[in-house]
């Protein structure tokens, strides 16, 4: 057996050793020290480029810091540095937090298993009550959509990536972005986890990591190398956790994932192979007041007992499962591929079919105050959805200009069924209270062109863009003619044709070797989701004609400096969204006649981001945002006005801070790393009145100390081993109590009860200690 089988043959016994006996592993990412300091995405900078090389450079397309430098859009590249940053449990939710505008809250913030809402300069995505504008933010993995297309509930789940050792980096555009880069829910943004590529040799790495509360994590990469001119990369983890909350329950949760894409150049292209699956499983519990209130106690409401709240039952204390208890499972593929082609002359295709298949299960049992007033104690929702798309694109790349043209097609069909009731009041989940399942029908398309001119010695590019974007929905009731449930949504149904023109500018000018200004301007549209549709609504007839089309009016300018040590970057963005779709909280019967109220806001502020490193030994990294976030017009069922006020659960300002510093020890590396993230007061939202409200709360710090040690050390005594990497943080260090949710409701159990603060509490102080092996 060879040295090449020895090294492979080692990894894959780690990697599933490591899964089957621990339950799981996260940790840092990176194939053979790949030198990327965000310039090179190999093993080193000094190594010739490889016919291979060449042929599969397309695959890496992670922003360097030369190519944020010269971009038209706000653009910001996370890598390796900011992974280690946040826990070696965390997830996707907990990466994003590091850039700049971008800010995180959660119901259940135990691991990557979670779900979390997410704000990028305060446009949102995924599940928070207080946010009802949540599916404004496009989702990709190797650039393949993620996001269904059409629910307003559970559009993007950040559990959807719960293993962070197989993705290299992530590309995040603030705003709609150019054309060629733009998908149908990119009014706030666009997200593109890159993951692990194959590469022309062979290496592997196995991940284990244990902390508090009964987490660990398992992973594993394995790639092959070029093998008979075919290339693969296979990777694949398992996380785990209980909560940190006390009580009588544990509230585990736990996700795994599998990815595997291969690659094969050929005389005038390549051809890839994608496939990458993930399933989550979390449980997670009722929210809890913040000051007592009369009737909530740690038995159940109006059951005798030490009153339920943050400062009575403690911090961290919730109910017990028996009382209140929902999970959450989320399971999904893609499979896609990418073909790229030369075609001579400068001129180069490529073109990326997909496929995706999610589903959904919400189990829920509301057993704490189920009693007469609350016939839906319990809930079965299973919605799932299949989608299919191919994007197609055309450049051409010569020395004054560079031309695209393309476009994209992406159906889904989306079945969502949800029955609620409650045993107490003699209903069943086969004879239920409540009733729906419909089916949505959405045909999204896009056809672009966009043009760079390269102007003055190409210090000056100018970037005109021009898209024809494509809606059609339809939807229709799946009636169960045999349910016997009091109500059914029984809406007609409704179809709508949208199409609209996207014009786009953008200019980037280097007036000096090391600085640019950057301005663009664009506008775009969104389908509204299926709330506009009636598809949650009991014997409410929905007008097609009524239902309108999302508007967005970006405009941001900024300034940036690149030199090979130090990038900074600053600017300011304006964005101007009508007809934003309000779903407002509470019984399905409280909506008004069209289903739906419709809101105005503007959206403006200041981001600030800073990669410094000026000696080797030293790196800092240092975000900022600043924003106003406001209602120019918005309404409750009422008619209530929250005209000019601020938008919920948006930072008013936040900031991350981290310094690292490496020292040098016998056979290795010593890694310090002190991190500091700051979120400052942020609007409450009312559910009972369905908008914000002047109330401030929930400005919050957390300093994180970690430490790396990567060795050598142990090489001579496992075969194949490249180097160890041995670490060990604490999180969270200073023990900061903080609501990582946070809002005013009535809790659902008594008609009279007046708006109280309710709230979910984030991590207290963790460990975590972790080792990482590479070959």
């Amino acid at each position: 057996m060879n040295k090449r089988m020895v090294m492979v043959a080692l990894a894959v016994t780690l990697g599933t050793n490591c899964i089957e006996t621990a339950h799981a592993a996260e940790p840092t990412q990176s194939d053979k020290s790949p030198v990327n300091v965000g310039e090179v995405n190999g093993y080193s900078a000094s190594t010739k480029s490889s016919p291979y090389k060449k042929k599969t450079k397309v695959l890496h397309t992670q922003y360097t810091n030369k190519q944020v430098f010269r971009e038209s859009q706000s653009v910001i590249a996370l890598d390796k540095e900011n992974k280690k940053m946040i826990s070696p449990n965390a997830g996707a939710a907990e990466l994003l937090a590091t850039a700049p505008g971008v800010h995180i809250m959660s119901e259940n913030p135990q691991n990557g298993s979670g779900r979390y809402n997410i704000t990028i300069n305060g446009m949102g995505i995924g599940w928070w009550s207080g946010n009802t504008y949540r599916n404004q933010i496009s989702v990709l993995f190797d650039g393949i959509p993620m996001n269904n297309q059409i629910t307003n509930d559970g559009q993007w789940n950040s559990s959807q990536i719960p293993i962070l050792t197989m993705i290299h980096g992530v590309n995040l555009v603030y705003g709609p972005g150019n054309p060629k880069d733009r998908w149908y829910d990119s009014l706030g943004g666009t997200v593109n986890f890159v993951p692990l590529q194959p590469t022309e040799h062979s290496n592997a790495k196995a991940n284990l990591s244990l902390g508090s509360y009964g987490s660990k994590s398992a992973s594993f990469s394995l790639n092959t190398g070029d093998l008979h001119g075919w290339s693969t990369v296979l990777a694949g983890g398992y996380t785990t956790a209980d909560s940190f909350y006390q009580g009588p329950s544990n509230w585990p949760q736990h996700s795994w994932a599998l990815y595997l894409k291969t690659a094969h150049p050929f005389s005038n292209g390549l051809f890839t192979l994608g496939f990458y699956y993930e399933k989550s499983d979390a449980t997670h519990s009722q929210t809890v007041p913040v000051t007592p209130v009369a009737g909530y106690t740690v038995n159940g409401y109006g059951v005798p007992g030490q009153l339920l709240s943050q400062q009575t039952s403690g911090f961290y204390y919730v109910p017990s499962a028996d009382l209140w208890y929902k999970n959450d499972i989320v399971d999904s593929y893609i499979l896609y591929s990418q073909q790229f082609f030369d075609l001579g002359g400068g001129w180069r295709l490529k073109n990326t079919p997909w496929y995706r298949h999610a589903y959904r299960l919400h189990q829920a049992y509301f057993n704490y105050g189920a009693t007469s007033y609350n016939p839906e104690a319990a809930e079965y929702y299973a919605p799932t959805n299949n989608s299919f798309g191919d994007r197609l694109n055309v450049s051409l790349h010569s020395h004054y200009n560079d031309l695209d043209l393309g476009g994209w097609l992406s159906y889904q069909q989306y079945n969502t069924n949800e029955v609620l009731w409650n045993p107490r009041l003699g209903t069943s989940q086969s004879s239920p209270y409540v009733y729906n399942n419909v089916e949505l029908n959405s045909l999204f398309s896009d056809l672009y062109v966009q043009d760079t001119l390269k102007l003055l010695h190409d210090d000056l590019h100018i970037t005109p863009g021009l898209a024809l974007a494509g809606f059609y929905t339809s939807m229709s009731d799946l009636i169960n003619p045999y349910t016997t449930a009091k109500y059914i949504t029984a809406t007609p149904g409704a179809k709508t044709n949208f199409t609209r023109l996207e014009p786009s500018l953008g200019i980037n000018y280097r007036f000096l070797k090391h600085l640019s200004f950057y301005a663009n301007y664009s506008t775009t549209y969104q389908n509204e989701t299926d709330l506009a549709y009636g598809a949650y609504l009991q014997f409410i007839k929905i007008n097609p004609a009524n239902i309108p089309i999302t508007k967005a009016e970006d405009y941001e300018a900024g300034l940036r400096y690149h030199d090979k040590g130090f990038n900074l970057g600053m600017n300011y963005y304006h964005d101007y969204l009508t007809n934003l779709l309000n779903g407002v909280s509470g019984s399905v019967t409280q909506f008004n006649a069209s289903g739906y109220n419709l809101g105005n806001a503007i959206y403006q502020g200041v981001n600030i981001s800073a990669k410094w490193s000026p000696m080797w030994q030293l790196y800092l990294y240092g975000s900022a945002n600043i924003q106003h976030s406001y209602y120019t017009e918005d309404y409750n069922n009422s008619g209530v006005s929250f005209n000019g006020m601020l938008l919920s659960g948006i930072p008013h300002y936040s900031f991350t801070v981290s310094i690292a510093y490496k020292i040098r020890v016998p056979d290795g590396i010593i890694e310090p790393r002190l991190t500091d993230q700051y979120s400052g007061g942020q609007t409450l939202y009312n559910n009972v009145a369905g908008g914000p409200t002047n109330q401030t709360i929930n400005a919050y710090n957390l300093v994180n100390l970690s430490a790396s040690y990567q060795t050598v050390a142990l090489d001579h005594l496992i075969p194949g081993l490249k180097e160890a990497d041995f670490s060990f943080g604490i999180y969270n260090l200073l023990n900061r109590r903080y609501e990582s949710d946070i809002y005013l409701a009535t809790g659902g159990y008594a008609p009279q009860e007046q708006p109280s603060l309710f709230a979910y509490a984030g991590a207290p102080l963790q460990v975590f200690g972790g080792v990482s092996m590479k070959f």
